[in-house]
């Protein structure tokens, strides 16, 4: 098959979580597979490009009249193309979305709108497609422009709680013809949203776990749209995400002080030295956990923040990436300074760092009130971190609390609370001062979270998706 993909980020390129990391990742695995994978993203202002792109001749026109061009460069290590569409003023300026994280640009509708209409003449003139796969609300429209074409569209869900939704007065940057403005269409809630285009007229829908799949069908974990995908239910699928274990390898990373793999474990004990002396982790420190990613309620932040103080009495330090909400960032800086030696912070987005944290701590924390499939999980267990987090979304999916049978491979807990998480990281505490954690390590790390083993329920989807549009 022919798939482009459509996405606002691809790592390493333009980056801001876990959407960059599937579809940085995702294309390779499919084209490993056999079939032929290209990306279509935004030519940022400050894209990361190891080397200057190809523009292709000629200039493009979307079918509202706007000019633009296509520069070619390829995700790294692979024959795969990344068509940037640009440069154009709406993205040649610094941030994907506004100019700090959780801020958003006033034309943040115009931007994408005009990045989904862009999509058309890549289609007609570039890289005709069987598929478009469409990677949240920044590509939502895509499915809806796509409608009456012979080209089947998947839309994936990385997050429902992000949807692109906008003004009534905001409604013409789309072009769409206003008889699709109504409930069963564009409109929801007075607003219209993006995500709302994507999942109404894409031919199937994903999201990134099975578990996430079923939980946004609830009012309670639905964020208005449940009803909508209660709707699509027989074209819904739950498929897991991966990662890439060549560029995730402690092995060969030459961000770590010392590589290791599940045979030999021992290059961990250099690798937590150098963390603790980085993060300024003192001798009272016995267990180590690690935090990587967006300083957020929906991250549980504040649970671990709450926590913390019982925690380091217990001989349990911390040591934090990330950004995020300035009241949570602030937070944190108040915990490493109210208890120097047993925290260390870094307000930073940082690769090298987030990798020594994999390998440097021993527990993981990741305790989300949702988290739709969760990347920094699979990651800390391919480094050997065991991970501690809440039973929700794709964290049920990847992570069985040890006291739960023979497959367990981490520690989880129910309630979004800090003393529940209190309990499992105590609990994980206690097998780290045992005699098993060598043997927990090396369980965690021979999981296999490889695209090679989850790529295929794409194809499934995919397959399923050209079924469709065929009828």
């Amino acid at each position: 098959m022919r798939i482009l993909m459509v996405s606002a980020e691809a790592y390493p390129l333009a980056s801001t979580g876990g959407l960059a990391g599937v579809v940085g990742s995702l294309p390779g695995a499919l084209a490993g597979a056999g079939h032929r994978v290209a990306v279509a993203m935004p030519f940022y202002g400050d894209i990361d490009l190891p080397v200057e792109p190809e523009w292709l001749p000629g200039s493009f026109r979307t079918f509202t009249g706007e000019e633009f061009g296509v520069a070619r460069t390829f995700l790294p290590g692979t024959q795969c193309p990344v068509f940037l569409i640009g440069r154009s003023p709406l993205f040649d300026r610094e941030g994907l979305y506004g100019p700090r994280p959780g801020e958003a640009w006033p034309d943040n509708s115009l931007r994408f709108a005009f990045f989904c209409r862009s999509v058309l003449p890549l289609l007609n003139r570039v890289f005709p497609a069987d598929v478009v796969h469409c990677h949240d609300w920044h590509a939502g429209l895509v499915p809806a422009y796509l409608r009456d074409s012979d080209t089947a569209t998947v839309t994936t869900i990385h997050n429902l709680a992000f949807q692109g939704r906008f003004p009534p007065s905001e409604y013409h940057v789309t072009g769409l013809p206003p008889d699709l403005y109504n409930p069963e269409g564009i409109e929801f809630w007075g607003s219209w949203s993006f995500l709302k285009a994507g999942i109404v007229w894409a031919d199937m829908v994903t999201t990134v776990s099975p578990t996430y799949s079923e939980e946004i069908q609830t009012p309670g974990m639905g964020h208005g749209l449940d009803g909508v995908l209660r709707s699509r239910s027989g074209s819904l699928e739950g498929v897991l995400n991966g990662i890439d274990y060549r560029a995730w390898d402690p092995s060969s990373d030459p961000a770590l002080a010392a590589g290791f793999s599940a045979d030999s474990i021992a290059g961990r004990r250099r690798c937590s030295a150098r963390l603790r002396r980085e993060m300024g982790i003192g001798d009272g420190v016995d267990v180590l956990a690690g935090m990587v990613g967006r300083l957020t309620p929906q991250k549980g932040v504040d649970l671990v923040l709450e926590a913390a103080p019982r925690l380091l009495e217990e001989g349990v330090g911390l040591a934090v990436l990330g950004t995020g909400h300035r009241e949570l960032e602030e937070g944190m800086r108040e915990l490493e300074e109210r208890f120097p030696g047993g925290v260390g912070v870094r307000i930073d987005y940082d690769d090298e760092m987030a990798r020594r944290i994999f390998a440097g701590s021993d527990l993981f924390l990741m305790p989300s009130r949702f988290e739709p499939c969760g990347l920094g999980q699979m990651m800390a267990m391919r480094y050997g971190a065991v991970p501690v987090v809440r039973a929700t979304g794709g964290l049920a999916d990847t992570v069985t609390d040890l006291g739960r049978g023979p497959r367990g491979n981490g520690f989880s807990f129910g309630p979004a609370t800090a003393p529940a998480l209190e309990s499992a990281v105590l609990r994980a505490a206690s097998v780290r001062r045992s005699r098993r954690w060598p043997w927990l390590v090396k369980r965690c790390m021979r999981e296999d979270s490889s695209w090679s083993e989850r790529s295929a329920g794409y194809v499934d989807v995919y397959r399923r998706a050209l079924a469709g549009r065929e009828g």
